[in-house]
This record gives C-alpha cells, sequence and structure tokens, in this order.
C-alpha cells in the first residue's frame, strides 16, 4: 500500500510546532520566522529559502519535513534557513562557484545551529578533515579553501563521475553542498570521507589532491542530494537590486532584534549581535540631517501653522494651541553615471533616508547624461536606477526651470563631470563622498559644498 499523502495544514502545524519551539529558546530567529509566508512545495527536495524581489519566502517540502526529521531536528533546519536570512547568503557573489559557495554557506551556518540537533549528513568542519578548517570564519574564507581543493579535483579527473566511471545523477545546485535535487544512483560507491585510513577507498582524483579527503567529501556532496536547497537563492552581484534585497533583509533582522525586550537580548550569540550592531550602524547617515536642514531651509520663508490639542496656546492658555512647521520640499538629485559603483549607491540612499526621516517631503531625480525619471521617495529603496552612461549635471537645473518649485536641491554626485551652466531655482547643496578631490568640488558653482565621511 502506497503510504497516505502528506497534507499541507500538516507541514503548516509542524513548521508552526517547531516556531514556537524555537520561540521559546531563541525568539530572535523565530521573530525572523514569522515575518517570512510559508510554501509548502516540491519544488525543493528539503527546505530552502527564497528572495522574491520583495520579500523573503520559506519553502518546504512535504515528505521531507514530516518523514525525515525529529521534531527538535525540524527547529533545527528552521534555525539553519533563517541563518542563511540573517548572513544574506540568498545573495551570492556573481563571480562564485554556486556549488562550492552552498558547502561555504552551510559550513558558517550550521556552527551556529547548536543546541539543535542537525540532520544526518549535514555539511560540517569535521567533513573534511585534512583541510583543518577553523571555526567562525566567514564564508569568503571557506569558500576559499574548499575552492582550491575542487580545482585540484577538476585538473585530476573529477567531473560528475565516481571512480566506476558511471555518470553522476545528480542534477544542478540544490543547497547544502550538493549540486542535484536528485539523489545519487544507488549503484555508485560513495567516497570514503573522514576516516582514519586516509586515502584507501577513495577515487583516483582524490588521492593527487593536496587533501585528498576532503576532496572524496566534497565529490559526495556534489553527488548526493538531501540537504538544505539553495537553487533558489538569487544570482547575486553588483545591482542594485541585490543591494536592496540586502538591506529590506536588514530591516528585517533589525525588526525581529526590536521585539525582543530586553532581557532576551543575552539569549543571542556574540555573533549575531556584532552583525545586528554593525547593521544598525551602517543605517546611520553621515550627516545630521535634522540640523543639516535647519540651516539649509531656513532662508526659505515657507511655513504652515498647524493646530496642536498637546501644545497649550502661549497667548490664550487654552487647546488647542498652534504650531508653526517649516516647509522643506525637497528635489534630491542622485547621479546615476557609470562612475558611482554599488557601494556609493547604498551610501546615497542612507542619506536621502536620512532626509526624509528629517522630515522634508524628497522627491528624487536620477540622472546621469539626461535626467531619467523622478518619483516621490516615501521610505522605500528603489530595487534599481536608471543610468550608468557619462555625467552631465546641466540637466537636472533645466529640468527644474520647467515651472517646477522646491524649497532646496540637495545634488549627491562624485562631482566627476563638467560644471553647470543654468543656475537652480532654489538653494543648492551639494553631497560628495569625503574622499572627493577639492578640486572637484571648488569649481562647482551656486551652491554650497558637504562631505559625507567615508566608512
Amino acid at each position: 500500500m502506497k503510504p497516505s499523502p502528506v497534507s499541507e495544514s500538516q507541514v503548516d502545524d509542524e513548521v508552526s510546532r517547531a516556531a514556537f519551539s524555537l520561540l521559546l529558546k531563541e525568539p530572535f530567529y523565530a521573530h525572523v520566522l514569522a515575518g517570512m509566508p510559508r510554501e509548502v512545495t516540491e519544488r525543493v527536495a528539503t527546505a530552502a529559502v527564497s528572495w522574491n524581489g520583495q520579500q523573503v519566502k520559506l519553502l518546504v517540502n512535504p515528505e521531507f519535513f514530516l518523514k525525515a526529521l525529529t521534531p527538535k531536528q525540524r527547529v533545527a533546519v528552521l534555525k539553519h534557513e533563517v541563518l542563511h536570512v540573517a548572513f544574506r547568503h540568498l545573495f551570492r557573489q556573481a563571480d562564485r562557484d554556486p556549488q562550492i559557495d552552498n558547502l561555504a554557506a552551510d559550513l558558517v551556518v550550521n556552527q551556529v545551529v547548536a543546541p539543535w540537533p542537525l540532520p544526518k549528513g549535514a555539511v560540517l568542519l569535521e567533513s573534511f578533515p585534512d583541510l583543518k578548517l577553523q571555526p567562525d570564519q566567514t564564508i569568503e574564507q571557506y569558500y576559499a579553501s574548499l575552492m582550491k581543493i575542487y580545482r585540484e579535483m577538476v585538473r585530476h579527473g573529477f567531473g560528475g563521475k565516481d571512480d566506476s566511471g558511471e555518470g553522476d545523477e545528480g542534477g544542478e545546485g540544490d543547497g547544502g553542498g550538493s549540486t542535484g535535487k536528485g539523489k545519487a544512483s544507488a549503484k555508485k560507491k560513495k567516497p570514503a570521507t573522514g576516516s582514519k585510513g586516509g586515502s584507501a577507498g577513495l577515487p583516483d582524483w582524490a588521492k593527487k589532491t593536496s587533501a585528498p579527503q576532503s576532496a572524496g567529501a566534497i565529490g559526495s556532496f556534489l553527488s548526493e542530494g538531501g540537504r538544505g536547497d539553495h537553487s533558489v537563492w538569487g544570482a547575486g552581484g553588483d545591482s542594485l537590486a541585490t543591494a536592496a534585497g540586502r538591506y529590506a533583509i536588514g530591516s528585517v533582522l533589525i525588526r525581529a532584534r526590536e521585539r525582543m525586550p530586553a532581557h532576551q537580548w543575552g539569549t543571542l550569540s556574540a555573533a549575531m549581535q556584532s552583525l545586528l550592531a554593525a547593521l544598525i550602524e551602517e543605517r546611520q547617515p553621515k550627516l545630521d540631517w535634522r540640523r543639516t536642514l535647519r540651516i539649509f531651509c531656513a532662508a526659505s520663508g515657507k511655513t504652515r501653522i498647524r493646530h496642536s490639542v498637546k501644545r497649550v496656546s502661549k497667548r490664550y492658555g487654552t487647546r488647542p494651541g498652534i504650531k508653526i512647521q517649516r516647509l522643506q520640499r525637497l528635489i534630491v538629485a542622485v547621479d546615476t553615471s557609470g562612475s558611482i559603483d554599488q557601494q556609493m549607491m547604498e551610501v546615497f540612499f542612507a542619506e536621502i533616508h536620512g532626509i526624509w526621516r528629517a522630515g522634508a517631503t524628497v522627491t528624487i531625480v536620477e540622472c546621469d547624461a539626461e535626467v531619467n525619471r523622478h518619483y516621490e521617495y516615501r521610505g522605500q529603496t528603489p530595487t534599481s536606477v536608471m543610468g550608468g552612461g557619462g555625467t552631465e549635471f546641466e540637466p537636472v537645473f533645466r529640468w527644474l526651470q520647467e515651472g517646477r518649485r522646491f524649497d532646496g536641491c540637495v545634488y549627491l554626485t562624485d562631482g566627476c563631470g563638467p560644471a553647470p551652466a543654468t543656475p537652480p531655482n532654489c538653494r543648492l547643496l551639494w553631497v560628495m563622498p569625503g574622499g572627493t578631490d577639492d578640486a572637484v568640488s571648488n569649481r562647482l558653482p551656486f551652491g554650497e559644498t558637504i562631505r559625507i565621511a567615508e566608512n
């Protein structure tokens, strides 16, 4: 008789039960998990997290989650996936081999899953005994060590075939270090890994490497399925979409920490506390925009009166009182030319967010050699910007002359472009990175220049 099919509600109940166990002992990870929509699907072989451009989604294979795991292992799997989110592994570097990157990512997170027991066959430091990998290293360090051996394996004949000469039946990159959603053939002889007997039982391509036991382990991991699924991770690269995704995930982590009362902060590891502190620090704009805007907009003379029940009228001693609010309707021009890299663009949008948080109404204009688009900023970093060409400042000021009125213009740029000839119809502030040459900023007319302190 065939086993009865697993219902989606059963899986959802077990995920909720495992998440509650996580909440009792490690609430931070449970709070991150609570913000993820779930999908019970056979698209993944085990469990996975994916980024859909807006949020992180948890994907769970029903047969795997209910039948292959104990209750405590289910908690371990959920924490494992949340750790991939916390370390922002979903956005690979474009120049990395995805299979080896899978192994390196799992080496990072599996060291932090304790006290929950990992499923059998998890990727651990002990899986690569003759590489002598050190604990608490970064994904880049593990990747470099594994990739060195992998290149030796390929050079000595590894190509998805075992020493019997039969083809490997695994598909392409799933997660946890394996390369296929399918499982290896039952007829295949698995390389011995981590044994004290040296290279006995290993295929020839593994014996010829500088770390034969680790080479055998890598080959085994690449030919087997059944570990965490990374096939739904993003391609990464240096696009603003990747930067926006990393920023959004950082916001999820910060909100999860804010949900925890102070007495629970001690449940976070030192590494996670350090990561969160770095996230919070990098979100801070380098300029004090409240003070800067007060000075910058002081000459505009535009104000409005708001009634406030919290404030007593100084003249009559009654409520409601009045509150005078200075209008700060700003145009923020962003240099999107080819000289602006991803890191500088992230810094620019951190400053834009600081301007917006300071109370200004912000309209963004993206411009390289021409004005590409304009839109109102509402606190959400765009997934992409338009540009990549040469640098011209003149189009923004001509655009302003077309009957558009603002209290001030803030221009975020590296300054590498010809000086504009058209004066703006409002106050102008140039904002540049701290390393910009003085000669560059001195030749820009019509406004003052301030520098952003560099990281």
